[in-house]
């Protein structure tokens, strides 16, 4: 089952705040999701839960291990007051997601954000966003709870968000792609399997004791075996939403790309740059207007960077008259050729991306 990867928290309070619809509202409190009463599961399963006290952007105060996307606003109405809120169950939540807090000071705005009990598995197979109900219990002190359902769209985990705009306030969310590298995905394990078949490598060390030679060939022998595979780049536009709000993209998974032997630049990168990262070669995606690639680089102090268009995934490419040193010791096969020509085209091709031009992530 695929993963999300855990990114560092970043600055989605802005999200939260700057580009939330409010759905919901009363005088003791009202209820937010963002962005624009969509929820966006990749979104917040790729952030790190927060771990310390924190303000708002108005100012209020931040309770709860929650990224915000789903939260409830409220003013204490006393000092030391006591709040319970739960989130029901739902059919892409595993479980009823709590928050018990105590408000310190009266006349004080505050921030409820539990954390999400996501159903990953609930949230896999749907490829269309699903209309849902968000039911919201408070209690305050010892009153009566307060319920209210909240009709929201609920989009696949395999849908990326990576910018949003409102007015004149936007947030790009582009890091989100990195979300889809998982170094410790099954398929990973096969493509290096086929890797280590190819006869290029005797096997993945990564930067132990490797030139800058040794290191292509790693790189080479991984993009051989995506040939092998079949994998091939496909054109189609994963596009889901194009704005003027909002903007999203499907990703596939790992076992997608593998099982499709199809593959987006994003899709091909991401794969890409999990198998790099397994045998320990330090990958990042990188973005450049309406395009992605993986750069990776050659020695183990960073100083070098190379790239590889991934649209030329599965591309005849005319055979290499000479060959480049780093293949110049290798017995290589007709299978073998073929997907040198193919690595060293992409190797050229991403040295003509602007290093102005990149957005790493």
């Amino acid at each position: 089952m695929p993963i999300l990867r855990s990114l560092p928290f970043r600055a989605l309070l802005i999200v939260c705040c700057a580009l939330v619809a409010q759905i919901a509202h009363a005088q003791s409190w009202q209820i937010q999701i963002a962005p624009f009463n969509q929820v966006f599961p990749s979104l917040d399963l790729s952030q790190s839960p927060r771990v310390r006290a924190a303000r708002g952007d108005d100012g209020a105060q931040i309770v709860g291990g929650g990224n915000g996307l789903v939260m409830v606003q409220l003013t204490a109405r006393h000092d030391n007051e006591r709040v319970h809120l739960e989130i029901l169950s739902a059919p892409w939540l595993h479980a009823t997601s709590q928050l018990d807090a105590v408000l310190a000071k009266g006349g004080r705005s505050y921030e409820l954000r539990p954390v999400m009990s996501w159903d990953v598995g609930s949230l896999v197979n749907p490829v269309q966003p699903a209309v849902a109900t968000l039911t919201f219990v408070l209690r305050r002190d010892d009153d009566a709870s307060l319920r209210r359902d909240v009709e929201v769209s609920v989009r696949p985990l395999n849908e990326a968000l990576y910018f949003v705009r409102d007015g004149k306030d936007t947030v790009d969310l582009s890091w989100i792609f990195a979300a889809f590298v998982n170094e410790n995905d099954a398929v990973v394990d096969r493509l290096l399997e086929l890797g280590t078949q190819s006869g290029i490598v005797a096997g993945f060390g990564g930067y132990a004791g490797a030139s800058t030679d040794d290191v292509l060939r790693q790189a080479w022998a991984i993009w051989h075996a995506l040939s092998a595979r079949g994998i091939r780049y496909s054109g189609a536009d994963p596009g889901v939403d194009h704005g003027p709000h909002v903007f999203s993209q499907r990703v596939r998974f790992l076992a997608d790309t593998w099982n499709d032997r199809s593959a987006n630049c994003i899709d091909g990168s991401a794969l890409l740059a999990s198998a790099l990262q397994r045998i320990g070669l330090r990958s990042f995606l990188v973005l450049v207007p309406g395009h992605a690639l993986v750069g990776f680089y050659t020695d183990a102090a960073a100083r070098h960077a190379v790239y590889l268009e991934t649209t030329l995934l599965g591309t005849r490419v005319p055979a290499l008259a000479d060959l480049p040193e780093y293949a110049s010791e290798i017995d290589t096969s007709a299978a073998t050729r073929a997907s040198l020509a193919g690595f060293d085209a992409a190797l050229r091709a991403g040295q003509h991306v602007r290093v102005t031009d990149l957005d790493a992530i």
